[in-house]
Order: structure tokens, then sequence, then C-alpha cells
């Protein structure tokens, strides 16, 4: 019978952490870090400049790209905004068309951002200087504070509009502009329906100086925080106008309220609505909107916006009750 000792039982070795937890481990710490600096920019009320669209996904990127071992840090930055803008919707609080409309820049400056660190990389590998990547990075730095810094913010104020050919008087379209718009036979399309505020009700009317009508809205989400001096629901979404001016064949309004979803997007100044006979039968009215972009940078929202302004003439046009 053998008396030899049996070999000690060989201790398990601890396997380091691969690749894929590293990556996963850095999705966490950015998607917190992200929502962090959410809640820091809102706090101060930075929330629509370019430090949430472009500083936002620049820290995103920068951070993935410096943080993981990848060999394709572009597809790690596509997944990784990707995912926030998903998850953003529940845990932020942000709507289909917000995320929508800001994806492409997201996915714009990440992957910018991404190959500006790879190539720095690379270049320090090869021992070649990386100086000439520091334009860049400044151009970011400066873009990123639009919004922020007065000196390097444009100006927001704009205008769009939208002409249509009724078979009316301009008597009659005259009455109808002065009756309450009929949001309910008119549905939004193209780029409205997305899932932009939708007008449900106009009281009011009348073309005298002085008067008043109030558009009410209905179905539309608005980023939290954003405007913490209002405490936003059903009753408080909408928009109040007030006649400033009339003439014979027109009618301007000023915006005296506006607490709907659409004033974390822009401002409403003005409303221009004129209308000229064009034969005994038909007659052109015309819809302007004049307006204050509060996104930033204007590169990128303000032909957003005034598309979007356009199209909203376009459907306030249709609206107009010329049967009764």
């Amino acid at each position: 019978m053998s008396t030899e000792p049996e070999p000690a039982a060989t201790a398990p070795r601890r396997r380091a952490p691969g690749r894929a937890q590293w990556t996963l481990a850095a999705l966490i710490v950015v998607f917190v870090v992200g929502v962090v600096t959410v809640k820091i920019l809102r706090h101060y009320e930075l929330g629509q400049t370019a430090a949430f669209y472009i500083g936002l996904p620049a820290l995103f990127a920068l951070m993935l790209t410096l943080s993981t071992p990848s060999d394709n840090p572009y597809g790690m930055v596509m997944k990784a905004v990707s995912i926030f803008l998903l998850l953003s919707m529940v845990v932020l609080g942000e709507g289909l068309v917000c995320v929508l409309f800001a994806a492409p820049l997201f996915y714009g400056v990440g992957l910018v951002v991404a190959v500006i660190v790879d190539s720095v990389r690379r270049s320090t590998r090869k021992d070649k200087g990386a100086a000439i990547f520091a334009l860049p990075v400044l151009l970011f730095g400066l873009a990123a504070l639009e919004g922020v810094v007065p000196a390097l913010t444009l100006p927001g104020d704009d205008a769009a509009g939208s002409s249509l050919v009724v078979e009316a008087t301009p008597a009659q379209v005259e009455a109808a502009v002065a009756r309450p718009l009929d949001f309910a036979t008119v549905t939004p399309t193209g780029v409205l329906a997305l899932g932009f505020p939708r007008p449900v009700a106009d009281h009011g009317g009348g073309l005298e100086v002085g008067g008043r009508r109030t558009i009410l809205f209905d179905g539309a989400h608005h980023r939290p925080g954003l405007l913490p001096q209002h405490h936003w629901g059903e009753q408080d979404s909408r928009l109040e106008l007030e006649v400033v001016s009339r003439t014979e064949n027109s009618v301007r309004m000023h915006t005296v309220a506006d607490t709907s979803p659409m004033s974390t997007w822009l401002t409403w100044r003005e409303v221009d609505i004129s209308w000229r006979a064009l034969d005994a039968v038909r007659t052109e009215v015309t819809w302007n909107l004049d307006f204050t972009r509060n996104l930033d940078p204007a590169w990128y929202f303000g032909p957003i916006e005034k598309h979007v302004v356009g199209r909203s003439a376009d459907y306030l046009l249709s609206a107009l009750d010329l049967h009764t």
C-alpha cells in the first residue's frame, strides 16, 4: 500500500479580464458619465446648446477610444452612441423626434472624434508627431461652446412660410382666418408626422387689434428639465397669440405666451397672414412664421428648424375652415 502523499490541489488561476469584459465595463462607465453630464448640463440650462449636442458625443467617443482595447474604435463608438440614444428615451425621458434629429449629429461627432484619437494613436506608435491634430481638437472645443459663450453664438432669429391658392374670394378667406382653425380635419404629414406637437384646438378668434387666440397641443413629447420654470401638463401645453396690426388684406399676431413642447426647440415671435385675389374665384393665402431658434449648433439645427417651420405653415394653411 503506497504511503506517498497526494499532490496538493492546484489553486485555480485567475483569468485577466478579456477584451469583451473591458468593453462592457467601458460602456457602462461611459453611459453613467453621460447621464450625469446630461443632468449637469440641464441644471445649468445648457441642454439646448452645442455643449450637449457636440460636447456630449465628443466626450463619449473620447472616453471609449481611450479606455477600450479595440482594434475597431469606430464600430465601438457607433454601438455606444446607438445604445445611449435608445436608452435615453427611457432613462432621460427623450422623445422619438428628439432622438431622430439628434442622432446624425451624435454619430457624426462620435465618428470624427474616434478618427482623431485613433490617428493620434497610430502616429504615436510610428514615432510621428501628433501636433497636426491639435487644430481639429481646438475646433471641436470651440464648436462645443456655441450657445454657452455669447461670442461664439450665432443669431437665432429666422422666418419661414408657405402660400396656398384656394378657391375662395378674399372676403371668404378673411372670414376663415378670423374663425378658429379646424385641426380635426388635418393630418400631419412628412416631418410633422414624426412626433412633433400636434395642435388639437383653437380658441378665440377675430381679427380686431388686441384680440387673442389660444392653440392647445396634445400628444407631444417635451424634454423635462430644460425649462424648469414650467410644470408641464396638458392644460399648460398652449400657444397664446394677440393681434397687433390689421390691414384690409393681412393680419399680424404676436406671441403672448408659449408653454407648448415646441418652446424647447424655438420661440415663436410673430405670425403674419396675408391674402390677395388672383381672379374672381381664387385667392392666394400666405402664412409667415417668425421664430428664434433655441437649439445650437446653428449650422445643424438652423436648416432643420426652418424646414419644420415651413411645413408647419403648410399645416396651418390646410387647417383654414373655408367651408363654413
